[in-house]
């Protein structure tokens, strides 16, 4: 074969499956399961929980103009009933991050303040990402966020969503299932049955965070935060750089839109325990890390008129066991209280309350009675978690 034959016979190899790649890219564009780049066509809307990548089509499509942007501390948060309890005139939507670090929430929220001028933003201050100073450094998602069109379709070149866009499917993992949009972010009713006592923690046992938790209890990994020697070592400007870098600079930047941070009210029990990821295995040190660092970001965020920051934990909730469906996490009663808060403007952290505050929470935690717990245990066989 000639050269120029050789050149031609690759030239039409490679130039052969072009229009197949136009046709699957033109059937990718058109279905569109994430709404990246329009509203469905041809069929109804639907959305998935997974609001790292969802989130962008919500917020370039659907005309909402203030967030509800935390971790699963605020996916039971009602849009519906921010809208009623705090301004009726507010079109308020709920795209939490489930597990987001501030690192991950903050390139939602600069897509947001890009593209929009939010009224109001409703942020969890997750003190577990804050004493962690949580980092994600392997996404998969961020470049949706990038206001640039020409890589979005990177979501979708994988075979399942070929396949998916080839057969136009309606099925769940196509293109989710979640027909409204309010919704969307609510895990309670799945895990309802937990909620109401140690008991159902115990019936639950082979719910892996609870089956964990109990063995936990079992083998005595329950300790006192009562190692007050090492406040003074404790250095927290890895958390203060966190805060500034993620968080405080929205305030900064964007004077007119109003933030209100609520802190996320954990168990005692989760301050007791030794053997959670992030917890260290002292306790002492995570619980005054956490302190100094909400002091610190009192004392940043109450020079910004558009902040206020609402805290539970000086309140007799986080006393309840039955409250929680696992060491963090709260029954959705609280989120309504949150709102609450918000529209009576109550529970609000200052520099001049916050040692009280801490100071109440510290001694609850201390004082706070495990004994029942073991004793619930004492006849209960857990099976052990592979790991």
């Amino acid at each position: 074969m000639s050269d120029k034959n050789a050149k031609k016979f690759i030239f039409i190899s490679l130039l052969y499956p072009l229009p197949f790649v136009v046709i699957i890219l033109g059937l990718l564009y058109i279905y569109d399961p994430f709404q990246i780049f329009h509203k469905p066509y041809f069929r109804e809307a639907t959305f998935f929980t997974d609001m790292r990548k969802q989130a962008l089509g919500i917020i370039k499509h659907y005309k909402f103009d203030s967030y509800i942007i935390g971790t699963s501390m605020l996916e039971n948060t009602d849009p519906k009933e921010a809208t009623n309890k705090l301004n009726s005139d507010d079109k308020w939507i709920n795209i939490s991050l489930s597990g987001s670090g501030f690192d991950e929430r903050a390139i939602v929220m600069d897509y947001i303040f890009k593209n929009q001028n939010p009224k109001h933003i409703i942020y969890s201050l997750d003190g577990y990402y804050i004493v962690n100073s949580h980092n994600n450094s392997s996404l998969d998602w961020d470049f949706l966020y990038n206001n640039s069109l020409y890589d979005d379709i990177k979501i979708y070149m994988n075979w399942k969503f070929i396949s998916c866009a080839v057969r136009f499917s309606n099925q769940e993992k196509c293109v989710g299932n979640i027909d409204d949009i309010y919704q969307i972010t609510n895990w309670y009713k799945k895990y309802k049955e937990i909620f109401g006592g140690f008991d159902n923690w115990i019936k639950n046992k082979y719910n892996e965070p609870i089956n964990q938790t109990l063995i936990d209890i079992k083998n005595g990994n329950i300790k006192n935060i009562d190692n007050q020697d090492i406040i003074g070592d404790i250095d927290i400007s890895p958390q203060q750089d966190y805060l500034h870098k993620y968080l405080i600079r929205f305030f900064r930047d964007y004077p007119d839109t109003k933030f209100s941070i609520i802190i996320p009210t954990y168990s005692r029990l989760f301050y007791r325990m030794q053997n959670i990821k992030g917890v260290y295995s002292d306790n002492s040190k995570y619980f005054y890390t956490w302190e100094k660092s909400l002091k610190y970001f009192i004392t940043q965020s109450s020079s910004y008129k558009n902040v206020k920051v609402y805290g539970f934990d000086d309140l007799d909730y986080a006393d309840d066991i039955a409250n929680y469906k696992d060491l963090a996490h709260y029954n959705k009663d609280l989120n309504s209280f949150q709102l609450d808060a918000i529209k009576n403007q109550t529970n609000i952290l200052t520099p001049q309350n916050i040692n009280k505050y801490l100071k109440t929470m510290e001694q609850k935690i201390k004082s706070y009675d495990i004994k029942p717990f073991i004793k619930a245990l004492e006849n209960v066989e857990i099976e052990q978690i592979k790991q």
